[in-house]
């Protein structure tokens, strides 16, 4: 009898350990939650790989937080729906310029943002890098090919200088002044980006100018060292002093705090885990850092900039 109660007892113990780690304490279900991911359209390929990545983040956040979490590509409309009807629980914008504006439409939180690079910095510069020997006054660089990664509404880099243009020069329009040359961003679904990115445009003689994050700079730098060092150089009248946190991730106000910090957690530790590692590695990104209201406010002041001047 003693044993028959010791298997019982053991029997329990082992499904009460599985419902722990499959469905919660006592075999209650998961908490699930709905991150919306922003496209800027509709297609086969980008549902299919947002379904495989959801695949792969999924299984990794259900073991290590113990949440459900499923993902939805939505466009700026769609997601401007869904989050004013209560339908996401956690929102990824498309950079920061629309990020930021859904955190001034929606009752939502900034409460963590993506890391670049081995040293896994949060804040980056924005520069203006010219081709070799073309410095001198902006006069100079009148009528020039300025490439840029993405869509102009949207860019925020582009955005930093047509500020910059329009304060310190009085420049009004910028296509009355430069070539825009776009790049097609890849769209990823963390860090926006190009496969030829704006610098390296120069490089191969498409274009005079470029506008670019800080990071596209160190990564070509490493790329190709000597292409960097002969033929490009920062141009120093651009104020390329301040850095920005990367674009964050919001969290609906009202979502259990449990849940967020077990998430929160699970992020912040990805880097340090095999298999987070790689997903890292997948997405173009190193890690995550928490982040606060205040972080984004420089942000914020220049959005306002951008409807005082109408740009």
């Amino acid at each position: 009898m003693n044993t028959l109660k010791r298997t019982l007892l053991g029997v329990f113990i082992i499904l009460l350990v599985f419902a722990f780690h499959t469905n919660g304490v006592f075999g209650e279900a998961l908490p699930q939650y709905l991150a919306g991911v922003m496209v800027k359209s509709y297609d086969e390929k980008r549902a299919k790989a947002l379904e495989k990545f959801e695949e792969i983040i999924g299984k990794y956040i259900k073991e290590k937080a113990h949440l459900i979490l499923k993902l939805k590509a939505l466009t700026y409309e769609d997601l401007s729906r869904e989050i004013r009807n209560g339908h996401v629980d956690f929102i990824w914008g498309y950079g920061h310029i629309v990020s930021m504006e859904l955190y001034e439409k929606f009752p939502i939180i900034p409460f963590i943002a993506p890391t670049l690079g081995e040293q896994r910095r949060p804040t980056f510069k924005r520069l203006l890098v010219t081709s070799k020997g073309s410095m001198g006054t902006l006069d100079t660089l009148k009528g020039k090919k300025l490439a840029f990664i993405g869509d102009e509404p949207w860019g925020f880099e582009l955005l930093l200088l047509k500020i910059w243009l329009r304060e310190k020069w009085g420049l009004k329009d910028l296509n009355h002044f430069f070539n825009l040359r776009g790049l097609k961003s890849d769209e990823g679904f963390f860090v926006p980006g190009s496969r030829r990115g704006s610098i390296y445009s120069i490089i191969v003689g498409e274009a005079d100018v470029a506008i670019s994050h800080e990071f596209e700079y160190i990564t070509q730098e490493k790329l190709t060292p000597n292409a960097i060092k002969e033929k490009v150089q920062i141009a120093p009248f651009f104020n390329s002093s301040e850095e920005f946190y990367e674009a964050p991730a919001f969290v609906r106000k009202g979502l259990p705090q449990k849940d967020l910090e077990r998430l929160i957690q699970a992020l912040l530790q990805m880097p340090e885990d095999p298999e987070g590692k790689q997903i890292l590695i997948s997405s173009k990104i190193s890690g995550f850092v928490k982040v606060r209201d205040q972080d984004y406010q420089r942000i914020k002041e220049i959005l306002e900039k951008k409807r005082k001047y109408g740009i």
